[in-house]
């Protein structure tokens, strides 16, 4: 996996991470499980949530190789969801026929 930050991640003048960086955000664990697409232990990694499933709970580690893609995933989708927010505002086509 390669890191990119995301685009609000960098300063667009210095090109720098920005003091709101993806990674400055989490507190870092320096040994751990991630629990999303990796699968790796002792690695690196952050508390994302409480998960639930059937009724049980538990905490929710990520890797910073799976936060970033799971940041750009929910990035992608709010982005999708922003341009079908404003194509329904603007209302249906005209014809100009």
């Amino acid at each position: 996996m390669v890191f990119r930050p995301t685009r609000r991640d960098i300063d667009p003048n210095t090109r720098e991470p920005t003091a709101y960086a993806l990674w400055d955000r989490h507190e870092w664990l320096a040994r751990g499980e991630c629990w999303l697409w990796c699968g790796r232990d002792d690695v690196e990694v952050t508390w994302i949530g409480p998960v639930r499933s059937s009724g049980m709970h538990a905490a929710l580690y990520a890797c910073r190789a799976c936060l970033y893609e799971l940041d750009q995933r929910v990035l992608e989708t709010n982005m999708r969801r922003d341009v079908g927010v404003l194509s329904m505002e603007r209302g249906p086509a005209r014809s100009s026929v």
